[in-house]
């Protein structure tokens, strides 16, 4: 079995409830054929060139384990379905202790990601030794 990632975007025509029933039904496609490691919602997001007279759409990556057999089975259902703009299935080739590592401390700064959210939404931005550094002026200047 080996490591794949698979990347697609679906059409921003739906909303986003049908978007994550849609990404459901893909994670339950791969998990049919294989072990589906994460997955990772990009959100919507602007395209880089125009696709079906469409601008944006909902990025979606997903890295899961599978014979190779597989892959022509989910590349063929991705590919009928009309809600997907495009897929592209690649070998996963980064190291998959690190990703399994950054899902673990993700899981463990859960609890405190109020405190990201405050920060965030102040427009504040923190260095490696903690103090606070206001960005205000500077996102001002480059606006203008």
């Amino acid at each position: 079995m080996k490591l794949y990632e698979l990347m697609y975007i679906i059409t921003p025509d739906h909303e986003e409830n049908e978007a994550d029933a849609l990404i459901e039904n893909v994670k339950g496609i791969i998990e049919d054929g294989g072990n589906l490691v994460n997955v990772d919602v990009w959100g919507k997001r602007r395209l880089a060139y125009p696709i079906r007279k469409r601008t944006e759409g909902y990025y979606v990556v997903c890295v899961f384990e599978s014979e190779s057999s597989f892959i022509a089975q989910l590349n063929q259902m991705l590919r009928v379905n009309e809600a997907i703009l495009r897929h592209m299935i690649v070998l996963y080739d980064d190291d998959i202790e690190k990703l399994k590592t950054s899902q673990e401390e993700a899981a463990s700064e859960s609890p405190d990601s109020d405190a990201t959210e405050d920060i965030i939404a102040s427009g504040e931005d923190t260095s490696e030794s903690g103090e606070v550094i206001d960005n205000a002026e500077e996102n001002t200047a480059e606006s203008v």
